[in-house]
């Protein structure tokens, strides 16, 4: 065994649906699993992984300057995913911890279709629907109207690696996809392969659009990006679906326009404060639709995160280069 100590934080997954990457970690040292509070303190964090020199980290919890501050040696964070919002960068750079992240291809399908099947979901109240039939309430199924999608406009808010699939995906329906994003990180390639997107503002975009996929990344300028004030500017009975981040929306702004019938219809697999429990008021909410973060959650899509992951920390311990993400710009078809 190596001599290095790996710890696997709060992923429920790694290791778990293909057990051959937790037996490749044994090469190189131990390896053990912690499940900690999401809000731990950065100090309560450090303490708990002390001695433990390689991390896998999940989305949660946050690793801030705090934790750096007095963590002893730490050589790796290697992420479960695919975003950096919670580790602290510039923290890790001065404590001279590396941090990957998982190639943004690797989870582009499994996150984009998941966005359209919880929209689709949602619209036809597919779930809800199902739960009547184990009612024994079959003769209730008027109750389920949906709405369809063929001709519809759809807007999508953040136009990068996954993004972009999900207008691929909404072409399927329509060709009146509209997106806002300031900086959409797709080459020229893409624009020329889907001349039919036109690139709106955000108050446009929500004016206009049916449905509504949030897929931006989370930074200074799109907390809760959708408000009571973006709110006021939305298509009457416009559904939307969030698989980015939860913050990108005010949950209380959110639910009360659910309840004026201003948003028909909200899904969404990723939460401002997860995990969710069961006294959330989204889930009493009958025109919403939460899951439990498990959009990359397909087989294709955890083998290959698990494999980048494995792939760090041998790379590490061979003194090999580590790839921290794939090119600026996406070249996807």
């Amino acid at each position: 065994m190596g001599k290095y100590k790996i710890a696997i934080v709060n992923s429920s997954s790694f290791g778990q649906v293909f057990p051959e990457h937790w037996q490749q970690l044994t090469h190189f040292g131990s390896v053990d699993r912690f499940m900690v509070d999401p809000q731990i303190t950065g100090a309560d964090l450090a303490q708990k992984l002390h001695g433990y020199n390689i991390i896998i980290a999940s989305v949660t919890p946050d690793f801030k300057a705090d934790f750096f501050d007095h963590k002893d040696e730490l050589y790796l964070i290697s992420r479960h995913g695919i975003g950096y919002n919670n580790i602290d960068l510039k923290a890790a750079q001065r404590h001279g911890t590396q941090v990957t992240i998982v190639p943004p291809l690797v989870e582009r399908n499994a996150v984009a279709e998941n966005v359209l099947t919880n929209l689709m979901a949602i619209v036809r109240q597919t779930a809800r629907a199902a739960q009547r039939v184990q009612a024994d309430k079959y003769e209730e199924r008027a109750q389920f109207m949906g709405r369809e999608f063929t001709g519809k406009t759809f807007g999508v808010i953040g136009c990068g690696n996954i993004g972009s699939r999900v207008v691929e995906l909404f072409h399927i329906f329509s060709d009146r996809i509209l997106i806002n994003d300031p900086q959409p990180q797709v080459s020229p390639q893409w624009w020329q392969q889907h001349a039919y997107v036109q690139s709106v503002t955000l108050n446009d975009l929500l004016q206009q659009a049916d449905f509504i996929s949030l897929n931006a990344s989370l930074n200074d300028t799109d907390w809760h990006l959708i408000n009571q004030t973006t709110l006021t500017q939305v298509k009457p009975g416009a559904y939307f679906v969030n698989h980015a981040r939860g913050a990108l929306i005010d949950e209380a702004a959110m639910l009360n326009a659910l309840h004026k019938g201003i948003v028909a219809g909200y899904a969404a697999d990723t939460m401002e404060k997860e995990p969710v429990r069961a006294d959330h008021p989204f889930l009493k909410e009958p025109h919403c639709l939460i899951t439990p973060h498990t959009s990359a959650y397909t087989y294709e899509c955890l083998h290959g995160m698990g494999e980048k992951c494995v792939a760090d920390v041998q790379n590490l311990v061979e003194h090999q280069p580590l790839t921290r993400e794939l090119t600026h710009l996406l070249n996807v078809k």
